[in-house]
């Protein structure tokens, strides 16, 4: 599988972070900045503080100017600790949450923009799982950018102050200080860079974990899960799974251990090196005492800061190439138009005519083409059947005209224009489609008709599609009639509709966008054949003087439609009226004859 995911630079992720906090929140920003000085200053003054005292104890000065040096210091600290606990509530708790507010939202919202044929490229989801590990929780790196830059410039800041003092009392302690952390750094990058390379790894690990998860999450999966005695399968392979994520994962903590016993043991040598000559400098007189307290002290923060550093470097390096993870799927290219687009047809070129021309379609990383040189046309207000055996192509011929997909070969207009031409966002207010599997959202029944929010629903549009769809009666039996909310999972006091109800509400729906072009893809496909043919009997009846395409595997249903096309091994294999495909003696003939012996009742219903 080709890699899709681009390259960005620390600097790059660095000014993203800024700008999406800014944008979410313009005062976290301006706090960790804070923070980063107070952070320096606030231990600054702690280690300052004793050598005041000591200076001024051994100067001999008088009470007065004693407490007004050392009050002056304590009274400085005070007011420092204030601050510094007030930033450092904002940087620790509040970046984090306020980017997975916003990084959730940007990624849902590019989850449902993005060309549809792009989100079911196993490509774009690959790398949108790597985005979904980077973004999973308020405390991944890649949402705490400010905060590790912030923890990153207080190091540097406390390095550079203390590096002063150490320095100006001899410099052999800095360099060897220096020298040490450079070690620990070559050691930790190491390790991180480890764990860079065997990211993708880890990542589809997860994946699969996930999957298995949110299988037994699934009600339809469920009634597998139970019939066919899955779950010890199911386990076991969760198990084998998250082992062998465990391993992987080991691997990455050992190096990282090492890399800390390593800086440890590092910390120990140098340290213990530079108290002892500092206490050498002493003892010859070469600093005073107040210096070597201060020095003392020093050495010691010095050493935190260094390894402050060290880690927030390789902490910094981890959140970009986390937020580069992030923004590669934000970044996923669509495939259709999105700019400037042709005109929508309107007047007399309504509803459109259909030209499919030598159409081929084969999905990414397939064997075999789903679809194979397909060429029809559809007169305006013509209603057209695409019926078949099941894997023939009817569903991604369907996707293809209604422009989510896009044809590899070949050309598709609609008005005489090809679809690509139009906008894509333009293109599909000219369909109305219904599929298979009907989503309800988790707002009330008018929203669930209108597709849009309480403000922009014309109530009484709703209401009248609802009666031409046969389920005006029930609605207005429910407590809250069209405000009464669906889907029980969200909303406690939902009502919860059969499947038939479903399929009105559906058909209510389509009526409510008064499309020209109307696409059914076996949306009764859950119904007996019976009272699927009543079903699309009352399609036909509402849709009148609107171009459209039926899918069902049941040829019966269909016969009301004034061409059908028969798809037989991804290709178009016979056209026709049913009399004539009957008369053909064909395959059509042959599977209509196979489905009649077993929906008698289904066979005989005529629908003209």
């Amino acid at each position: 599988m080709k890699d899709r995911t681009p390259t960005y630079s620390l600097g790059s992720n660095i000014m993203f972070s800024l700008r999406t906090h800014w944008k979410a929140k313009k005062s976290t920003l301006i706090f960790c900045a804070l923070d980063a000085v107070m952070s320096v200053l606030l231990p600054f003054v702690r280690i300052l503080l004793p050598k005041l005292v000591i200076d001024e104890l051994t100067a001999g000065t008088t009470p007065a100017h004693f407490a007004t040096v050392v009050g002056g210091g304590a009274a400085l600290l005070l007011v420092l600790s204030c601050v510094k606990g007030y930033t450092d509530v904002i940087a620790t708790h509040s970046v984090g949450t306020m980017a997975a507010i916003e990084s959730v939202s940007q990624m849902m919202g590019k989850r449902m923009d993005m060309d549809y044929e792009v989100l079911e490229d196993p490509a774009s989801k690959a790398v949108e799982e790597k985005a979904l590990r980077a973004s999973e929780s308020n405390h991944s790196p890649a949402h705490n950018i400010p905060r590790t830059l912030n923890r990153l410039i207080s190091n540097i800041l406390g390095f550079s102050l203390y590096g002063s003092v150490i320095a100006i009392i001899h410099p052999v302690i800095l360099v060897l200080l220096i020298l040490s952390a450079v070690i620990s750094w070559l050691s930790l990058s190491s390790a991180r860079k480890y764990e860079r390379e065997t990211r993708g790894e880890r990542s589809a690990l997860h994946k699969r974990l996930r999957y298995i998860q949110e299988s037994t999450k699934s009600p339809e999966r469920a009634k597998d899960v139970r019939i066919y005695s899955m779950s010890p399968w199911m386990k076991s392979l969760f198990s084998e799974i998250a082992s062998e994520l465990e391993a992987r994962s080991g691997k990455v903590a050992t190096r990282n251990m090492v890399a800390q016993l390593v800086d440890g043991g590092l910390i120990l040598i140098r340290d213990g090196a530079a108290y002892a000559y500092l206490t050498y400098l002493l003892l010859r007189g070469s600093i005073s005492l107040g210096d070597f307290v201060l020095v003392f002290s020093a050495i010691g923060a010095f050493a935190g800061w260094v390894s402050g550093i060290i880690l927030q470097s390789s902490e910094l390096m981890r959140a970009s190439t986390e937020m580069g993870d992030i923004r590669a799927y934000l970044d996923i290219p669509d495939k259709s138009n999105r700019g400037q687009g042709v005109p929508l047809p309107s007047g007399d070129a309504l509803p459109p005519a259909i030209s499919v021309r030598n159409v081929s379609y084969r999905y990414p990383g397939a064997d075999t083409e789903a679809l194979k040189d397909i060429t029809f046309d559809v007169r305006p207000g013509e209603r057209i059947a695409i019926v078949g055996p099941n894997g023939a192509g009817k569903t991604t011929l369907v996707k293809l005209i209604s422009g989510l997909y896009r044809p590899q070969t070949g050309s598709i207009k609609v008005a005489g224009v090809n679809i690509q031409e139009y906008n894509r966002d333009e293109y599909l207010t000219l369909i109305g489609a219904v599929f298979q599997d009907i989503h309800l959202l988790t707002t009330d029944i008018a929203g669930n008709v209108s597709q849009a929010p309480p403000e922009a629903t014309d109530y009484q549009r709703v209401e009248e599609c609802l009666r031409l769809a046969g389920l005006h009666e029930r609605v207005q039996a429910m407590p809250d009639k069209e405000k009464t909310l669906l889907v029980r999972q969200i909303n406690d006091n939902a009502v919860e509709l059969s499947g038939g109800e479903k399929q009105k509400l559906a058909l209510a729906r389509a009526l409510y966008k008064d499309a020209p072009l109307i696409i059914l893809d076996e949306p009764t496909a859950a119904l007996d054949p019976i009272a699927e043919s009543e079903v699309y009997r009352k399609y036909a009846e509402l849709t009148k003087g609107k171009t459209s395409i039926y899918i069902s595997h049941r040829l019966a249903s269909t016969r009301f439609c004034d061409r059908i096309l028969f798809l037989d091994n991804h290709t178009i294999a016979e056209t026709g009226t049913h009399d004539e495909l009957m008369r053909l003696g064909g395959k059509y003939a042959q599977m209509f004859g196979l489905q009649a012996h077993y929906y008698r009742s289904d066979a005989e219903v005529e629908l003209r």
